[in-house]
């Protein structure tokens, strides 16, 4: 959906400084509007500054993102049920913020909902869902047309009834800094189970996922559509490797036998802080940095069909699954 900024949220970002841009006092009056009239007159007060937003991505560039970002109150706890409409500038001239794209955040809830018991290919038990409910992220997907400084505004009701307005500052790069959708996937010579002693060497999930079957050389020599997730589900800082693992596995009960799925572990170990060769030829920036978890899907034809980065559920990814499963490619 595009429309016009509506004038609350354009206030906003002329009343409060970003947060990339250093800080400021978010109390004082609002810099002056370059315009006839000043909008921030039809801001409510207690709008302003009642939630924070939290940017969950990492690699943002000129080209269509599946932008994700989180909702928090003022203690930083997390607002899931929330309903969030966000609004994108082109900061170019910081003097006249220049609204781009509004469209409605789609939620995603990894883990979250009714626990279920799932049996795996070792016989044993572990148990899906339960996560706590207010662990979500919100995507939307926008097509940044240019590098540089951009400005998010998030306006949100939270399921308790709260409005607030907040903005955040972030960089677009001109180019992707990993791998990204319309680029051809790395032909990964990951170990399976077949090749280790112990499954804990390349799954620290308990118990391991049924994951590691398939190395993702041999998926793309077969011409298979393929789902790579790349999580460490016991060190994982971000909390969400765990549920988003589990939202893969609940693909990969409906899309096996059309679609190839693979996890990849992020350390080859730990202890040495020595990371998986795989991980090294997806993820790793050009700065030498990380984060987690991320999921892939590639195509029948070996190019990344999709991307996704943090806490997204299944009724985010499946429609992409579900398109290259049907033979779609890039």
């Amino acid at each position: 959906m595009r429309r016009f900024l509506l004038p609350s949220a354009l206030a906003v970002l002329v009343a409060l400084p970003l947060v990339a841009c250093g800080g400021g006092d978010d109390s004082g009056d609002p810099t002056k509007f370059p315009t006839s009239t000043d909008p921030a007159q039809a801001v409510p007060t207690g709008q302003r500054n009642t939630i924070n937003v939290v940017i969950a991505g990492s690699d943002w560039y000129v080209g269509e993102n599946n932008f994700v970002f989180g909702i928090t109150d003022l203690k930083d706890n997390p607002q899931g049920g929330a309903k969030a409409t966000a609004t994108f500038f082109d900061l170019r001239d910081p003097a006249n913020p220049k609204p781009v794209f509004t469209a409605e955040a789609v939620a995603s809830a990894p883990g979250v909902g009714p626990k279920v018991e799932v049996k795996h290919a070792n016989g044993e038990t572990h148990v899906h869902g339960g996560v706590e409910e207010d662990r979500v992220g919100y995507f939307v997907t926008v097509n940044f047309d240019h590098p540089g400084f951009w400005g998010l505004i998030v306006e949100a009701t939270l399921k308790d009834g709260t409005k607030g307005v907040r903005d955040v500052g972030f960089q677009v790069n001109a180019k992707p800094t990993i791998i990204s959708p319309g680029l051809k996937a790395p032909k990964s010579d990951n170990l399976t189970k077949k090749e280790v002693t112990d499954i804990r060497q390349i799954d620290s999930g308990t118990p391991a996922n049924d994951m590691h079957d398939v190395k993702i050389k041999d998926a793309i020599a077969a011409g298979r559509p393929l789902v790579v997730v790349f999580s460490t589900p016991a060190y994982c800082t971000s909390r969400f490797c765990g549920p988003v693992n589990e939202e893969v596995e609940a693909l990969q009960a409906t899309y096996k036998d059309r679609v190839d799925f693979v996890h990849i572990e992020i350390w080859k170990s730990f202890e040495k802080r020595e990371l998986s060769p795989t991980v090294k030829e997806w993820i790793v920036r050009a700065d030498g940095g990380l984060s987690e978890p991320w999921v892939f899907v590639v195509d029948a034809k070996g190019t990344v069909y999709d991307r996704w980065e943090g806490p997204v559920a299944r009724n985010i990814m499946e429609p992409s699954v579900k398109a290259v499963a049907e033979g779609k490619t890039r």
